[in-house]
C-alpha cells in the first residue's frame, strides 16, 4: 500500500473528476430549485395584484365599510355542437373584486377537490375513530401554554412558520418546516402558528403534522440534553377556514387549534364553525381586521373564542398597513372594550402582521413597546423571524418579549 509519509491525501485525477461532477449535479439542482421559487413567487404575487381583484377600481363595500365578498359562482358554460354531438364548455365568467374574494373562490375549489378523493362522511368517520383511539395524538391546550407564557407581564413572542407572502414573495430561500419548528423549540416558543394554505402562502396540510412531529421530536430531546421537562409546543394551524370539512381535516393532521379569518365569513358561519372545532376539541383564534369585524364576534357566546388577533392585513389587497396603525386603532377601540366585557379580560389579545419589521422610535422594538403599551398580551411573527439569521431567534424572540 502506497501513501503519503506526511499522510496527506494522495490526489486521485478519478475522484477529483467525480467531485467536480457531483459539485456541478448540486449546483444544477439549486438553481433548478431558484427557478422553480421564483416561478412560484411571480404566480403567487400576480394572483394577488391582477387575478385577485381589480388594479383600478376599487373593491365594493357595505355601508359598514367592510368589504363585500360572495362565494364562487358555478357556471355550467355555453352550449358548444360539433357534428351531432353537443358538449358543455366551462367558461369562466365571473371575476373576483378583491383579494380576499379571489382567495376565498380559489380555496373553494381546493376543498371541492379534497371531497372528491375523501368524502365528508367518511371524513367524519376517520376523526370519531381518532378521537376515540387512545393510541392516536389529541389536541393540545394551545392557550394554556401562551398565557401562562404572559403571566407575569411579559409580551409574548408566538412564531409563525410560512413559506411565502402573497405580496412580496419568498420568506426563506428554502423552506424546511420541520428543521424550522426545532429551531423555534429549542429557542422556548410557547406555541407555533404554522401557514398550511397553499393558495396564497405556499403551505401545506403536512407541515402540520411535521410541525408537531418536530416540536415533539425537539422537545424530547431538549429535556435529555438539560435533565429539564420541555414540554412541545402546541400548534396553531392557520389557514382559510370556510368549511367544517377543513376543520376535520386539520384535526386528522394533528392542530391544536385553529385561526378563523372573520372577515371572510358571515355570522352564521362563525357560529356554526365555533360549534364545530369545541366538538372536535380544537380551540379557536379569531383574526380580525376592523371593529365591525370584532362586533360579529361579540356575539357570540363566551368560551366560544379562546384569543383574538387583531391584524394588520389589507384584506382588499392582502398586502399590509406598513404603519402599524390598523392594529392600535383596533386595541383602543370601544368595540375590543365590548368584547372583553362580553368573553372577558383574560382572553389573550394578539397582534400580527409586520410585526418585528414596523418601526417607531427609530426601531423595530418602539412598535412592540406601543402595541404593549396599548393592551396587546403578545404577537405572531412571521416575516419578521424569517428576515433574521436562524442563530439569533432565541435572542430577537426574547428582546421582543420585553
Amino acid at each position: 500500500v502506497f501513501r503519503s509519509k506526511t499522510k496527506r491525501p494522495i490526489y486521485s485525477p478519478y475522484q477529483a473528476q467525480r467531485d467536480a461532477i457531483n459539485a456541478a449535479a448540486a449546483k444544477a439542482e439549486a438553481d433548478a430549485a431558484d427557478q422553480e421559487l421564483a416561478a412560484e413567487d411571480e404566480k403567487r404575487s400576480s394572483m394577488a395584484k391582477s387575478s385577485f381583484g381589480s388594479e383600478s377600481e376599487d373593491a365594493p363595500r357595505s355601508e359598514n365599510g367592510e368589504l363585500i365578498v360572495k362565494r364562487r359562482e358555478v357556471h355550467s358554460g355555453r352550449a358548444l355542437s360539433v357534428s351531432t354531438v353537443e358538449w358543455s364548455v366551462a367558461e369562466k365568467t365571473a371575476k373576483p373584486t378583491s383579494a380576499l374574494e379571489g382567495y376565498m373562490w380559489e380555496k373553494e375549489t381546493e376543498v371541492d377537490r379534497l371531497r372528491e378523493r375523501t368524502p365528508l362522511a367518511l371524513l367524519m368517520t376517520n376523526c370519531k375513530a381518532a378521537m376515540t383511539d387512545p393510541t392516536k395524538p389529541k389536541p393540545r391546550d394551545w392557550i394554556g401554554p401562551v398565557k401562562r407564557a404572559g403571566a407575569d407581564g411579559q409580551f409574548v413572542i408566538i412564531p409563525e412558520c410560512k413559506r411565502m407572502e402573497p405580496a412580496t414573495g419568498s420568506l426563506r430561500k428554502r423552506f424546511d418546516a420541520a428543521k424550522l419548528v426545532k429551531q423555534l423549540t429549542v429557542a422556548g416558543a410557547s406555541a407555533i402558528s404554522v401557514n398550511s394554505d397553499r393558495v396564497m402562502f405556499g403551505g401545506s396540510m403536512e407541515d402540520i403534522s411535521k410541525a408537531r412531529e418536530a416540536s415533539n421530536a425537539a422537545a424530547v430531546a431538549q429535556s435529555l440534553d438539560t435533565g429539564e421537562g420541555v414540554v412541545a409546543p402546541p400548534i396553531l394551524a392557520s389557514d382559510l377556514l370556510l368549511y367544517p370539512y377543513q376543520l376535520y381535516k386539520f384535526r386528522l393532521a394533528g392542530a391544536d387549534a385553529v385561526n378563523l379569518v372573520v372577515g371572510a365569513l358571515e355570522s352564521k358561519d362563525l357560529l356554526y364553525l365555533t360549534k364545530i372545532a369545541s366538538t372536535i376539541q380544537l380551540q379557536v383564534i379569531a383574526s380580525v381586521t376592523s371593529e365591525v369585524q370584532i362586533e360579529m364576534l361579540t356575539k357570540l357566546g363566551p368560551g366560544s373564542i379562546h384569543a383574538l388577533v387583531l391584524s394588520n392585513r389589507e384584506l382588499e389587497t392582502f398586502d399590509f398597513d406598513g404603519s402599524g396603525e390598523q392594529a392600535l386603532t383596533l386595541l383602543k377601540s370601544e368595540a375590543l372594550q365590548s368584547f372583553r366585557d362580553k368573553h372577558g379580560s383574560d382572553v389573550p389579545i394578539l397582534v400580527e402582521g409586520r410585526v418585528g419589521i414596523i418601526e417607531r422610535d427609530g426601531d423595530n422594538a418602539g412598535y412592540i413597546r406601543a402595541l404593549k403599551e396599548n393592551g396587546a398580551f403578545g404577537a405572531i411573527i412571521g416575516g419578521g423571524i424569517a428576515a433574521i439569521n436562524d442563530d439569533s431567534v432565541a435572542q430577537s424572540m426574547t428582546s421582543w418579549a420585553m
